[in-house]
C-alpha cells in the first residue's frame, strides 16, 4: 500500500509540473455555420503528416440520426487542433455493456470508450480484466489540458480514478455534488392537483401519499425501473435514500461496485465495511418495494427490465421513475422522457470513488493510437465546441440559441423527436463547457462550478478495491445477486422467504472472505495516508 501511496505521490507531483509549465490553449476557434472550425490548411496537413483515424465510442439515451453530419462538423475541429479524424460510434445504452467487451475480445477499432457504473463495463472491473490500457504517464504528456480542468474545478477530483496508484482512465468531469430523485409526468401532476403536494415532499410518507392517489387515478404504473424498483438507490455508489427525512444524508462508500459485491462503508467517520445485503436497510428497502409492487404502484417487468426508466416513461410504460443526477436534471429528464417532468431531489451525498468512476473516459487495449487518442480526448475538455456538438448537434439545425444564451429545440419540434439531441453532458469531457438547455437556468455551469469547488471528499477517495485474492469468490457471489437481488429490489419476491435464502447463498458464495479482504485493504489505505 505504501508504494501505491508513493505512485500516488509521484503523479500528483507530475501534474502539479506540467499545469505550472504548460500553458492553456485559450485560442477560440475559427466557427462556421456548422458550428465547427475551419479544416488545416494544405500546408498544416503536409507538415502534421496524414490524420490519425479513431473511433470514439459512448451510450446513448437519445435520438441521433444525424451523428453523420455532426461527425464531420466534428472532425472539422479535431483535423485542425490535434489532427485527428474521429469517427463516432453511439450505441443504445441497453446494449452498450453487453456489446462494448465484445468489441474488446473481437479486437474491433475502438479507441476511445466510456466506462458505465453498472454491467461488464464498470471501470474497475474492466481494469481488474487487463481491459484499458495505464496512461498514468501518457495523460500529463499528451494531455495537460485535461489536468488543468480538472484543477480548475476540484484538484482532489482526478485521484478519484486512480487504482492501485496508477490511472487507467479519465472521469467525465461533470456535477459531482449527485443526487437522487423522483421524476414525475408534469401533466398527470397538474391534472390530478398534487403538482405542490409532489414538490413539497419531505419523506418517504409524503411520497407516498402522492403516488397512491395516482396509481388509483392511473391505468399506467406511477414507477419504471432498471432492474429494481428503486432505480439508482439500490445500484448506487453513492448514497441511500433516508426515508424519514429526505434533507438528511445517509453517506455511504460501495468502492464503486454497482452490486454491493465489495461490501459497503455507512457514515463519514467509519472505517467499517459490512454486507450491505444483510443490513436493516436493506431489509426495509426490499419490504417497500414488495409492499408498493402488491398495491401496483411499481412498472411489473421492472425485474428484468432492461431500458433506463425515462425511456420508459416515455413509452408510456410509467408516469415516473427514480434516478440519479445532478444539478439540471430536471430539464434532462424531461428531454430523455419526451415529456415535461418534474424532479424533487430525496438523497445527497458528498463526492466519493464511486461518483468519480461512474464514468470513465479510457483507451481500451484495442487502442490504436494512444497519443492521439489522448489529444483528442483532451478537446472534449477543452473545446465548448467539440462538448455541443456531441450533446445538442449543429446549432440552428439541431438546437437554437436563446438572447440569454440557453438553447432550446427549434421551433416545431417536440421533445423526443429530434434527430440529434443526446443533451448528456456527464457523458462527454468537461461538462462545464456545455450549453444549458431550457428551462435550466443559464447560470447552470456557474452554480455547479462554485458546488464543486467547495464539495467535501470523502476519506477514501483514490482507493480501489483489489480483488485477486478473492477473484473466485467475487465471481460466485456476483451470480447470488444476479439470482435475487432484481426480484428482491423489484418486489416481485417476497423478502419474507427470499431475502433470507439470499443472505445464506452469498455465505456459501463466499461474501465473509470478500468482506475481511476489503477491510484488510481499507485499514491499510487508511494507515497508510496517517
Amino acid at each position: 500500500m505504501k508504494k501505491a501511496l508513493v505512485l500516488v505521490l509521484c503523479f500528483a507531483m507530475l501534474l502539479t509540473l506540467i499545469v505550472g509549465c504548460t500553458p492553456q490553449n485559450t485560442t477560440a476557434p475559427t466557427t462556421g455555420t456548422t458550428g465547427g472550425t475551419t479544416a488545416p490548411t494544405t500546408e498544416q496537413t503536409t507538415t502534421l503528416g496524414p490524420p490519425v483515424e479513431l473511433t470514439y465510442v459512448f451510450p446513448v439515451f437519445a435520438d441521433h440520426v444525424d451523428t453523420p453530419i455532426v461527425n464531420a462538423a466534428l472532425n472539422e475541429i479535431a483535423l485542425a487542433k490535434a489532427n485527428v479524424k474521429v469517427t463516432l460510434v453511439p450505441i443504445a445504452i441497453s446494449s452498450y455493456s453487453g456489446q462494448v467487451p465484445l468489441m474488446i475480445t473481437g479486437g474491433e477499432d475502438c479507441d476511445l470508450l466510456l466506462t458505465l457504473p453498472g454491467g461488464p463495463t464498470i471501470y474497475p472491473t474492466m481494469v481488474a480484466h487487463g481491459q484499458l490500457n495505464d496512461i498514468t504517464e501518457l495523460l500529463p504528456q499528451f494531455a495537460p489540458g485535461i489536468v488543468s480542468a480538472f484543477n480548475d474545478v476540484n484538484s482532489g477530483f482526478l485521484n478519484g480514478a486512480l487504482i492501485g496508484g496508477k490511472m487507467y482512465g479519465v472521469p467525465t468531469l461533470f456535477d459531482k455534488v449527485t443526487a437522487t430523485y423522483f421524476d414525475i409526468r408534469k401533466d398527470v401532476l397538474v391534472e390530478n392537483n398534487l403538482l405542490d403536494a409532489f414538490q413539497a415532499i419531505k419523506n418517504m410518507n409524503d411520497l407516498e401519499a402522492v403516488v397512491k392517489v395516482l396509481s388509483e387515478k392511473s391505468d399506467i404504473p406511477v414507477l419504471a425501473s432498471t432492474g429494481n424498483s428503486w432505480g439508482q438507490v439500490v445500484n448506487s455508489n453513492a448514497r441511500l435514500i433516508n426515508f424519514d427525512d429526505f434533507s438528511k444524508q445517509i453517506v455511504t462508500e460501495f468502492f464503486s461496485s454497482d452490486t454491493w459485491a465489495y461490501g459497503a462503508i455507512v457514515g463519514t467517520d467509519n472505517t467499517k465495511v459490512i454486507d450491505m445485503y444483510a443490513s436493516d436497510y436493506y431489509k426495509k428497502l426490499v419490504e417497500k418495494a414488495r409492499d408498493w409492487y402488491l398495491k401496483g404502484y411499481i412498472f411489473k417487468d421492472a425485474a428484468t427490465q432492461v431500458d433506463m426508466g425515462g425511456l420508459i416513461v416515455k413509452a408510456n410504460g410509467a408516469l415516473g421513475s427514480v434516478t440519479d443526477g445532478e444539478l439540471g436534471h430536471e430539464a434532462y429528464a424531461s428531454s430523455q422522457a419526451g415529456k415535461d417532468m418534474i424532479s424533487v431531489k430525496v438523497a445527497d451525498a458528498v463526492v466519493n470513488t464511486g461518483i468519480m468512476q461512474k464514468f470513465v473516459w479510457t483507451l481500451p487495449v484495442t487502442c490504436s493510437d494512444k497519443e492521439a487518442a489522448l489529444k483528442f480526448l483532451e478537446l472534449t475538455y477543452t473545446d465548448a465546441d467539440i462538448i455541443n456538438l456531441l450533446n445538442f448537434g449543429i446549432k440552428d439545425t439541431h438546437y437554437v440559441e436563446n438572447a440569454d444564451g440557453t438553447i432550446s429545440l427549434p421551433a416545431g419540434v417536440e421533445p423526443g423527436k429530434t434527430r440529434y439531441h443526446v443533451n448528456a453532458p456527464f457523458l462527454f469531457g468537461s461538462a462545464y463547457l456545455a450549453k444549458v438547455a431550457t428551462p435550466d437556468p443559464a447560470d447552470l455551469r456557474q452554480q455547479a462550478l462554485t458546488l464543486n469547488k467547495a464539495a467535501a471528499a470523502a476519506p477514501l477517495l483514490g482507493f480501489a478495491v483489489d480483488t485477486s485474492s478473492f477473484i473466485d469468490e467475487y465471481t460466485a457471489v456476483i451470480n447470488v445477486i444476479t439470482q435475487y437481488s432484481p426480484g428482491l429490489n423489484a418486489g416481485s419476491s417476497d423478502p419474507a422467504t427470499e431475502l433470507p435464502k439470499f443472505l445464506a447463498a452469498l455465505n456459501t458464495a463466499g461474501m465473509p472472505k470478500i468482506l475481511a479482504a476489503v477491510q484488510s485493504q481499507v485499514d491499510a489505505f487508511v494507515a497508510a495516508k496517517k
